[in-house]
């Protein structure tokens, strides 16, 4: 086994109603020099995962993580570690049905990684977290199909029945473009995998800054890494290749279930859970929200698990998170022929103006707890201006005028979330986003909080101040941009 420090337990999700003691070299769990190989653990995963227990044990993947410090390594190797010995079966959760579901459904993400309807309906749903669980109440079978017809409307009704003559960011072509000029954090490697840059950008980064509303930065990265495994679902059909990588991805984030316990184990398996029909009968942009949530698996990211806050609290950062993230990918989703946008769903429920309309229920539900709604918006724009693959920098054109409306609310959700109403232009390339970049690693590698919450925030500020927010609604027009789009 790698030599990890004996430093004193520390409490770094102090404040969760699981409130745990973790540290570098705690004792709570034996971690086992040798591996005993649970009846259910392939033998494919269990040969890759005693190569990595090797690794570890010589020191070869403590040089991916020379860029890091020496307590980040440290926490980071262990909690590997402890996932490890958990996709063995070496450690458990007595009594958890939650953990042995959990722990299966990782086991089965990185044999088969997929985004399908049987996946959805995989046995170990059963153990989803209570912010899921109530989500699904809230939208059903229908808001999906609005969603569909949604999507083949714009088409046929804006842009001649052409997807591709709606202007677009093809994020394919953005990666291959940028991907060697990225600031990753040490832990992700290499950075030609669009698995590993997609766990780094669109997961841990934005996830973890956003938690930083609650937690110090330490458990807001560990807290944000649970993402990593809904995105090897996600990625599913384009990084097969990627079986290591997507070991290491999934290990890590169930060592961080098993270090904080509770609540942050059944949210583990909400990201099995992404093409779930639901079972309400709504049919408004409330319902478009709250599907979108489950489907883009931004339930981990609460107070409800993380903190203090109620249920219905809870809710409201998983559901802003989606919601900024589906106004600013529209038009991608819509060049590619996807469905799964909420403001395709808006349009399929006969509003002529969706975009407008679910940016002020975006903006009133962030309203509803602003340190929830205040913190997911600058996280969620810092990702869209900075990561390789979105791009949404190159979209220009001639703004309309701001919305008073939508002005008013996201000063309050500033206010209110001890955050400052400072509009700032966002970056105009992906040059203009080096800085953020390089302090978003130094967040991950260090621990910094440098403030890029407010960064974002403070580029969104800009957007809807400025009326340049309209850049990204589908239904106006923009100078051209791609031909292509291969990655929805």
């Amino acid at each position: 086994m790698a030599a990890i420090s004996q430093q004193p337990p520390r409490r770094i999700f102090k404040g969760c109603k699981d409130d745990v003691e973790y540290g570098p070299g705690d004792s709570h769990v034996s971690l086992l020099p040798t591996m005993i190989l649970s009846a259910e653990v392939d033998p494919k995963l269990a040969t890759a995962i005693q190569e990595l227990l090797n690794d570890l044990a010589t020191g070869k993947t403590e040089n991916h993580l020379q860029g890091a410090s020496i307590e980040v390594a440290s926490s980071s190797l262990r909690t590997l570690q402890v996932g490890l010995h958990a996709l063995l079966g070496n450690v458990s959760i007595p009594g958890s049905q939650a953990w042995e579901d959990a722990v299966a459904y990782c086991r089965a993400v990185i044999d088969d990684p997929q985004d399908t309807l049987l996946r959805a309906n995989s046995y170990w749903t059963r153990s989803c977290s209570d912010i899921n669980k109530e989500l699904l109440t809230r939208f059903g079978p229908g808001i999906i199909a609005a969603a569909r017809k949604g999507v083949v409307a714009i088409v046929s009704d804006y842009f001649r029945g052409q997807r591709l003559n709606v202007p677009h960011v093809d994020k394919k072509a953005s990666f291959v473009r940028n991907w060697q000029h990225l600031a990753l954090a040490a832990e992700f490697y290499p950075a030609s995998d669009p698995l590993v840059v997609g766990c780094y950008e669109s997961g841990t980064l934005p996830c973890g800054l956003g938690m930083t509303a609650w937690l110090g930065p330490e458990a807001a990265v560990k807290a944000g890494s649970i993402s990593r495994i809904a995105v090897c679902d996600d990625y599913g059909s384009f990084s097969n290749a990627s079986y290591n990588a997507r070991l290491r991805m999934v290990a890590f984030p169930l060592g961080v279930a098993y270090e904080v316990g509770g609540r942050a184990v059944n949210v583990i398996v909400d990201g099995s859970m992404l093409q779930s029909a639901g079972t309400g009968e709504q049919l408004t942009p409330e319902a478009a929200m709250a599907w979108r949530v489950v489907g883009g698996c931004t339930s981990p990211y609460s107070a409800y698990t993380f903190g203090t806050d109620s249920l219905e609290e809870g809710l409201v950062m998983p559901e802003v998170y989606m919601a900024i993230h589906d106004l600013l990918d529209w038009r991608c989703d819509i060049a590619a022929g996807n469905h799964e946008n909420s403001v395709c769903a808006i349009y399929g429920l006969g509003f002529k103006d969706p975009f407008h309309v679910f940016l002020e229920k975006a903006l009133q539900r962030a309203d509803f707890h602003p340190l929830s709604g205040g913190y997911a918006i600058g996280a969620m724009v810092s990702m869209h201006f900075t990561a390789s693959r979105y791009g949404a920098y190159h979209y220009c054109g001639k703004s309309a005028p701001p919305c008073p409306e939508c002005i008013r609310l996201l000063q309050s959700i500033s206010t209110k979330a001890g955050l400052t109403w400072a509009p700032k232009q966002p970056p105009r390339s992906f040059g203009g986003g080096h800085g953020f970049r390089v302090l978003g690693k130094l967040f991950i590698d260090r621990f910094e909080d440098h403030g890029l919450v407010q960064e974002g925030l403070s580029w969104f500020q800009c957007l809807i101040s400025s009326g340049d927010i309209w850049l990204f609604d589908a239904l106006r027009t923009v100078d051209d941009m791609d031909t292509a789009a291969e990655w929805s």
